[in-house]
């Protein structure tokens, strides 16, 4: 992936975990909507990587389960919404 498709393929995860809200989504989940959004040539090692810039910079965090907690979930933050906003999107 290119410098400006690696920016779609974000730009995309974001919105997907925007239209999920509160509920989150799996990096499992996170993958196939990727690929129904038409992104084909990609590892999940990619989107666990962006998984982690996204928490890093505060756009997604993790949501704490008692139950399954090997289905790791993430959802999108206040500071994520503002950033598609900022964007237009």
């Amino acid at each position: 992936m290119n410098a400006q498709q690696h920016e779609i393929f974000r730009e995309t995860m974001l919105r997907a975990f925007q239209a999920a809200g509160g509920c989150g989504l799996s990096l499992t989940t996170l993958e196939v909507a990727l690929r129904v959004c038409g992104f084909k040539r990609f590892e999940a090692e990619d989107i666990e990587a962006d998984v982690q810039y996204f928490t890093d910079k505060g756009f997604v965090a993790e949501v704490p389960k008692s139950h399954s907690v090997g289905n790791r979930i993430w959802r999108i933050t206040a500071a994520g919404t503002d950033d598609l906003e900022r964007r237009g999107m």
